[in-house]
C-alpha cells in the first residue's frame, strides 16, 4: 500500500504530541492475493509494533479487517492484542464506532473506487446493522493514483450521492488513502448530513482509545462533539 494521503490527514486532526508510527501492507491493487497478504504481514507487524512501546495499535485496511469475516473482527482484535501486549482496534471498528456515535440511520457512501465495488464496501457496515442506501464511486481502483486525486473529488461524489438518495441522513467516505478530511466540515454544513471518513474515524478512536479528549474543531461533528 502507498500511504502517502493518511499520514498527512492524521497530523491535521490528531492533537499536538499524538505520534503515529505507521507500516505499509502490500495492497496495490484491491486483489483477493493482496488482502490475504496483507492480512497475514498485519499479524506480524502487530507484535513489532508491540515491542516499540506503542500505546495502541490500529490495523488498517477494511478490507483486510473483515477478510476473515467482518463478524469475526473482535476476534481478531483479541488475537492480535494478546501477542502484541497492547491494546488493538481496527480501521473497521473505528469506523463503526464512528457512525453509531454519530446516530447514523441512512448512510450513503462515496469511495474512489469503480462502483462494482459498491457491495463489497458495504458489506461489512451492512453485516453490523447499518443501512446503506446507497454508492458512489470515483472509479479510481489502485493506491497508485488514489493519493493523486483532488479534494474536490470527495465533495462532488458528497454532493452527487445525497442528490441520488436525498434521504440519506450521513455519508460515508471509507478508504483513508484518498483527501476526504479537509472537506468534512463543508459537507456537513452543506448537505445537512453526518460526514464520516475513514481517516477521521481512525484518529477519533485512536484518541478515545488512549484516554485524549480534545474536541477538534474543522473536521465535522465526530471530532467536536464526541
Amino acid at each position: 500500500m502507498l500511504t502517502e494521503v493518511f499520514p498527512i490527514e492524521w497530523y491535521a486532526m490528531a492533537p499536538k504530541g499524538m505520534s503515529l508510527v505507521v507500516t505499509s501492507l502490500a495492497i496495490l491493487a484491491v486483489t483477493t492475493e493482496a488482502v490475504d497478504e496483507s492480512y497475514q504481514m498485519s499479524l506480524r507487524i502487530a507484535k513489532e509494533m508491540g515491542r516499540s512501546n506503542v500505546d495502541l495499535v490500529v490495523l488498517g485496511g477494511l478490507p483486510i479487517n473483515a477478510s476473515q469475516g467482518a463478524s469475526k473482527v473482535d476476534d481478531l482484535i483479541k488475537t492480535v492484542s494478546d501477542s502484541s501486549g497492547v491494546p488493538v482496534t481496527t480501521s473497521l471498528t473505528a469506523q463503526i464506532n464512528a457512525l453509531r456515535a454519530v446516530g447514523a440511520s441512512k448512510i450513503a457512501q462515496a469511495h474512489p473506487m469503480s462502483e462494482d465495488l459498491d457491495d463489497a464496501a458495504a458489506g461489512p457496515l451492512r453485516e453490523h446493522g447499518f443501512n446503506v442506501i446507497g454508492s458512489i464511486g470515483a472509479d479510481v481502483n489502485t493506491a497508485y493514483e488514489w493519493g493523486r486525486m483532488s479534494i474536490e473529488t470527495s465533495l462532488e461524489l458528497a454532493r452527487q450521492v445525497k442528490k441520488d438518495y436525498p434521504e440519506a441522513d450521513t455519508i460515508w467516505f471509507p478508504c483513508p488513502h484518498w483527501p476526504t478530511a479537509e472537506m468534512l466540515e463543508t459537507v456537513e454544513q452543506e448537505l445537512g448530513v453526518n460526514a464520516i471518513s475513514a481517516s477521521q474515524a481512525i484518529v477519533w478512536e485512536a484518541m478515545r482509545k488512549v484516554g485524549i479528549e480534545d474536541k477538534i474543531e474543522g473536521y465535522g461533528r465526530l471530532m467536536r462533539d464526541f
